[in-house]
């Protein structure tokens, strides 16, 4: 696996967490401060970009009206319920 692809899956582990601790809309900002916390930073520009990657593919959306990002439906629960 790649650099680029282990800091993505690792982002999108971030926004999992924050969804599941309550957080449905995100920014890049509130996974950059995890990474911060975590003492792995990452700059905001990159996340961006990560979080565009990660749209991409399906993972996360943009709520236009509020300019946050929030977790797609997850399909694999649909799947094995």
């Amino acid at each position: 696996m790649s650099i680029d692809r282990r800091r993505i899956e690792r982002v999108l582990s971030i926004i999992r967490d924050l969804a599941a601790e309550g957080s449905k809309q995100l920014t890049p900002a509130d996974v950059a401060e995890q990474l911060r916390s975590d003492n792995s930073p990452v700059p905001v520009w990159q996340l961006r970009a990560d979080f565009s990657q990660l749209a991409a593919e399906g993972e996360i959306e943009l709520d236009q009206e509020t300019a946050t990002w929030q977790v797609c439906a997850d399909e694999s629960l649909k799947n094995t319920g």
